[in-house]
């Protein structure tokens, strides 16, 4: 475990630690790069009495300016570490699939890259994310089809009501854009996944990869400094085409916009700040409210 301070050379704000760029500085960054690192944190959190928020990869997160009143502790196991190969998943039916074993802090073009290499598939809809796994999991990632809780077979989450805990299936509930421990109430987090992934020609894997990457990048404005979705998918509706109808689409105030490619990307042009991007997420649901009315709820997490 390493604990960073406003005083560390290394201590970064989270305008460099997220895919928008917006975010001032926490109390203290809590690194946990290794599964024992976790029996030390309730101590830690009990000792220190932080507030604490859960940083991934950063790359689903609005955060507010300015110094916070919290800490964030960062998941690292598995960074820079390929995934382990565990075995056949025995409970397959009509498909061979096998079992992988991946820590949370592991980023997801590096398990990408390391599935299509050995023709793993099932993740092939979030190419270009981003993220870490254990984001991913945390929001039930998902794109083109594919989503990560269904490919889940086991878990091993850290939670302040039960600790290091190994669980399976029956331990967490899932749903569009949602990833909740069965009984739980408070925060978790994810520290290492074992997935099953279908047996597949190297070369389909890629090719299916190649596809969903060109599809994401002609319609998305991947190369930005965006979070994603800003709104979740009503109901048999699209939440881009509901701001598109109410004219949110090339908005901007303050640095911030609402892309031109796709009205459900909030887009950092440089020197945007939070409450800009506030306004302007505030002004997008009051309009579609009026014009479709549709209520529209938040998919990025926001930190303010």
């Amino acid at each position: 475990m390493k604990i960073l301070d406003r005083r560390s050379p290394a201590f970064l704000p989270l305008a460099r630690r997220t895919t928008l760029r917006l975010g001032g500085f926490p109390l203290a960054e809590i690194r946990l790069e290794y599964p024992a690192d976790y029996d030390l944190l309730p101590p830690l959190l009990e000792r220190e009495g932080f507030d604490v928020r859960i940083l991934g990869g950063g790359s689903n997160l609005l955060a507010d300016d300015g110094n916070l009143p919290f800490a964030v502790i960062r998941p690292l196991n598995g960074m820079g570490q390929s995934p382990e190969h565990v075995g056949p998943d025995l409970r397959a039916c009509g498909e061979e699939r096998v079992l992988i074993r991946a820590g949370a802090g592991l980023r997801m073009p590096a398990l990408l890259a390391w599935c299509a290499a050995r023709g793993l598939s099932g993740l092939e809809g979030l190419v270009g994310v981003p993220g870490r796994l254990g984001g991913a999991i945390a929001m039930n990632a998902g794109a083109y089809g594919c989503s990560l809780a269904p490919l889940l077979r086991e878990l091993t989450v850290f939670s302040p009501a039960g600790g290091l805990l190994r669980i399976g299936k029956d331990g967490w509930t899932a749903s569009y854009r949602h990833f909740a421990l069965a009984g739980e109430n408070d925060w978790f987090i994810a520290v290492e996944a074992v997935l099953s992934l279908a047996v597949k020609n190297p070369s389909e894997v890629r090719a299916h990869m190649a596809e969903n990457l060109a599809r994401k990048t002609s319609t998305q404005p991947v190369a930005a400094h965006t979070a994603g979705c800003v709104f979740r998918n009503p109901p048999k509706c699209s939440a881009g085409k509901l701001l598109d109808d109410a004219g949110m689409k090339g908005v901007g105030r303050g640095g911030m916009r609402f892309s031109d490619m796709h009205a459900n990307f909030l887009v950092n042009e440089d020197g945007g700040s939070c409450a800009a991007a506030l306004d302007l997420i505030a002004e997008a649901r009051e309009k579609v409210a009026r014009t479709s009315g549709v209520n529209l709820e938040m998919e990025i997490k926001v930190w303010s």
